[in-house]
């Protein structure tokens, strides 16, 4: 846990102070929901990002797994 200082308008922190009885695990949600809904956007905007290539994923990972294609590491040594 940290301690940490923070500024809000008055108004929402009275409102905040009437809602919960503690107001440090308030912004503790708060803030995890707050997280976690940007993971979600951030996921849900990657979604399509790999639908512009020119070949097939299966093709990528089986071009990967090749023994001529992995110079950087020879078996032969």
């Amino acid at each position: 846990m940290i301690r940490t200082t923070i500024t809000i308008p008055e108004d929402i922190f009275r409102e905040a102070k009437k809602t919960a009885d503690n107001f440090s695990l308030l912004v503790s949600d708060a803030l995890k929901e707050f997280l976690r809904k940007k993971r979600i956007n951030k996921a849900l905007s990657s979604f399509g990002k790999w639908q512009k290539r020119d070949k097939d994923s299966v093709k990528i990972v089986n071009e990967l797994r090749k023994e001529e294609s992995r110079k950087y590491a020879s078996r032969a040594d």
